[in-house]
């Protein structure tokens, strides 16, 4: 069992460097979602607190362009278009909100965006 207490927080402002140095388990048991995509846009972790909080299930994830195969609601300029203008800017550190969740299309998250230490980035989203 996780102790909450050791669970790096939404909010800490290196989240990708924290939850990098974690076993995905303890990823697994955060209460916000975690994804690591690819510099190819392919999905390389899909944390279980995702495939829970957001009601999207145990389907495959990994290996799967994440904005064409897995959330093509978020193929947008707000969304993927913000993404890939900060990753040609250089290193990406972004937070907004987004309406649209698998099981709640109307359900509001805040979505935090890190760059990858090794390439790629994270994508965590909270659901308030």
């Amino acid at each position: 069992m996780v102790d909450p207490r050791e669970l790096p927080d939404f909010n800490e402002p290196q989240l990708a460097m924290a939850i990098e140095a974690l076993p995905s388990e303890t990823v697994d048991a955060l209460p916000y979602g975690a994804i690591r995509i690819g510099d190819d846009g392919k999905v390389e972790y899909y944390s279980a607190a995702e495939r829970r909080l957001s009601g999207s299930g145990n389907h495959d994830r990994l290996g799967l362009d994440f904005f064409s195969r897995i959330a093509p609601c978020m193929d947008n300029p707000d969304f993927r278009g913000r993404v890939e203008r900060a990753r040609v800017s250089g290193m990406l550190d972004l937070e907004f909100s987004h309406v649209g969740d698998f099981e709640d299309r109307d359900r509001e998250l805040t979505v935090r965006i890190q760059s990858a230490s090794t390439g790629g980035y994270w994508i965590f989203m909270r659901r308030d």
